[in-house]
């Protein structure tokens, strides 16, 4: 079986004015041909250029969560609620040892080893929930026409959905900590593998 051939593409965003119809052109090994791509660039302003509104949201979250430090377990799970987000995950654990945290750290939200041991310095009964909220999505549908004016890839459909993750950590019962985490992706390619970023 042979390998792919290298695909390089190249093109320009404008941040402010973007077209949804562009020529790019990609470069397949030592050949090149020309294709149309209709919808991909709104999808690629989302990641590259128009970071803000997840940045801008995620800051709005950060502030109030810094004026419910110490509050009850049971309030703040109200409050995430009222904020409409989901759990995604939980853990306890008690006296945590850095094993243990790293063995409960999943892609994203997971814990760097300075913030174990500033986080879970202290003696206590510890737990970590992490809530998800879907913000936004985003629709595309791809349509090339190489040179030779064959169809590739026609009606191949990206969507592209924007959350904001939250990891709250807990001791003995109470707020203590927490990191918001803006403009986290979640992309779909007609049926493929997800994959967050």
């Amino acid at each position: 079986m042979g390998t792919l051939p290298y695909l390089k593409i190249e093109f320009i965003c404008d941040k402010i004015s973007l077209q949804t119809k562009e020529i790019i052109n990609i470069n397949i090994g030592e050949g090149k041909m020309k294709c149309k791509i209709f919808g991909i660039l709104v999808v690629l302003c989302v990641f590259l250029c128009c970071a803000s509104p997840g940045t801008k949201q995620a800051k709005i979250y950060q502030g109030q969560l810094e004026t419910m430090i110490g509050k009850k377990i049971e309030d703040m799970e109200a409050t995430f609620k009222d904020w409409e987000f989901s759990l995604m995950y939980t853990w306890e654990e008690e006296n945590p040892t850095s094993e243990v945290i790293e063995k409960h750290n999943r892609p994203v939200v997971k814990f760097s080893e300075v913030e174990i041991q500033e986080i879970f310095s202290e003696e206590g009964k510890y737990r970590v929930l992490y809530f998800q909220k879907k913000e936004a999505t985003t629709d595309a549908s791809i349509g090339t026409i190489t040179s030779g004016g064959m169809g590739y890839m026609q009606d191949t459909a990206l969507a592209s959905d924007r959350y904001t993750l939250i990891r709250a950590v807990f001791k003995d019962g109470l707020f203590t900590h927490y990191k918001v985490y803006g403009n986290v992706h979640q992309t779909n390619i007609s049926g493929l593998k997800t994959i967050r970023k």
